[in-house]
């Protein structure tokens, strides 16, 4: 559809979401968040779950978009509903060495089916990273909830994540021993004291991880159940190093009848600040009587507990999919960001089909940090020692996913193979990328 056509069809409105005096979000929120709901099916919440909502997301310093039908069928929802809707909101990224990146996180992006293909999703995509470069921003995230949709943006995939199962009756002993204690306590207890304390370590010290959501708060510390309703059925525990009252570690889960009339144990929320709480928390779950598996939804793909489980072949991966994708807005910002872990120099020829980044760059690093200097604004292959896709360049960025093995898929290319090794060696991080937030 021209850009004529669409400005005929629809209008963009960007908003800030709020509430009236009663708490209640105002008649403009309220239908883009029913306008939401509809495209990820989700039940319209009660009064008290809606108030609630937009508190979070006025918390979060929510942007909000929408792009609605000029000319409504009457009785349709367009009267008041947006055909599509996108939002954005400060997130920032940890490089897992104390050090971070905000990012420009993008989340609720929906198209009604009966608007599909007429450039909606495009044209809020543009709008919104546009505003993002105007806003500062040198990065944007989101997590998927399909995995064809965002690489034509400009976005690559830089963390994948697994769901998996251990069986209980192969699982322990451990190989070694785990050291602490661990503590059962409340969910109440829980978020009235340390757990974000625990989150705020883990995720400085963890490559990849994201601060959460407001709203992701009372769901992980099993306060409320993804409805927003209360939360009846989940419990908790702690760990502790020995001779320490500090907490590193903790754990929400629930048990539940799957339909293999097994007994599930489901990990809501799993947050470590050591490797010690990790496995010890781990050892417990394992050891709850009453159930046959053990299932966690947010497996980072090196998980120590194979290595640590008496029979390995407990442990099955259920599923494996994309979790954080990445999308450069500004190379040289984000390229001087991170923390490296080998020196070297390497000139990257970078393609973006909407603009924001085209260009070669040079990439300098000497005692763990990079320099960044723009050689051309155009791609200069023959002056280059890599050239890849914008795309590609957010997949690589965390050290997640290797340039060496793009190379191999034909995505990354280079005349000399000693060049997309060293960027992998470069950009090795100091310890597993692994995110457990979602938006």
């Amino acid at each position: 559809m021209s850009n004529e056509a669409w400005d005929d069809r629809y209008e963009l409105r960007e908003f800030a979401p709020a509430a009236d005096d009663a708490g209640a979000p105002n008649a403009e929120t309220e239908a883009w968040m029913r306008a939401v709901g509809l495209g990820f099916h989700e039940a319209d919440p009660s009064d008290e779950g809606a108030a609630r909502l937009v508190e979070h997301v006025v918390e979060d310093g929510n942007t909000w978009l929408g792009a609605y039908v000029r000319k409504p069928a009457p009785g349709s929802v367009d009267e008041t509903w947006p055909a599509g809707t996108f939002a954005w909101f400060r997130k920032p990224l940890s490089w897992g060495d104390g050090s971070s990146i905000d990012t420009q996180a993008i989340s609720a992006v929906t198209v009604r089916p009966t608007e599909r293909r007429r450039g909606i999703l495009r044209r809020m995509m543009t709008h919104a990273l546009e505003r993002g470069v105007a806003e500062g921003y040198a990065i944007a995230s989101l997590t998927a909830s399909e995995g064809t949709i965002y690489r034509r943006f400009g976005f690559g995939s830089a963390i994948r994540e697994r769901a998996v199962s251990v069986r209980r009756n192969r699982a322990l002993p451990f190989l070694a021993p785990t050291s602490g204690v661990v503590s059962v306590v409340t969910p109440e207890w829980l978020a009235g004291g340390p757990g974000r304390a625990v989150f705020d370590r883990f995720n400085a010290r963890t490559p990849g991880s994201m601060v959460r959501n407001a709203g992701t708060w009372p769901v992980a510390l099993g306060l409320r159940g993804q409805d927003g309703e209360k939360a009846k059925d989940v419990r908790a525990a702690v760990h502790r190093p020995d001779g320490s009252d500090e907490v590193d570690g903790y754990v929400t889960w629930r048990v539940t009848e799957s339909r293999s009339d097994d007994t599930v144990l489901e990990v809501v929320d799993l947050v470590y600040a050591t490797d010690e709480a990790y496995l010890s928390l781990w050892e417990f779950l394992l050891s709850i009587d009453l159930n046959d598996v053990v299932q966690y939804k947010r497996s980072r793909l090196d998980d120590p507990i194979v290595a640590a489980l008496g029979d390995n072949r407990a442990y099955d991966v259920d599923h494996e999919e994309d979790h954080v994708w990445l999308r450069v807005l500004d190379v040289p910002a984000v390229l001087a960001s991170r923390p490296y872990a080998v020196d070297g120099s390497l000139t990257l020829a970078v393609t973006d089909a909407l603009g924001f980044t085209t260009g070669t760059y040079r990439l300098d690093v000497l005692e763990a940090r990079g320099t960044v200097t723009k050689v051309a604004d155009d791609v200069d292959v023959a002056g280059s020692d890599l050239q890849l896709d914008v795309a590609d360049l957010g997949a690589v960025l965390i050290g997640s996913v290797s340039p060496v093995t793009l190379a191999a898929a034909g995505l990354v290319r280079a005349a000399d193979p000693a060049a997309p090794a060293l960027l992998r060696a470069m950009l090795t991080p100091l310890r597993t990328p692994h995110g457990i937030t979602y938006f």
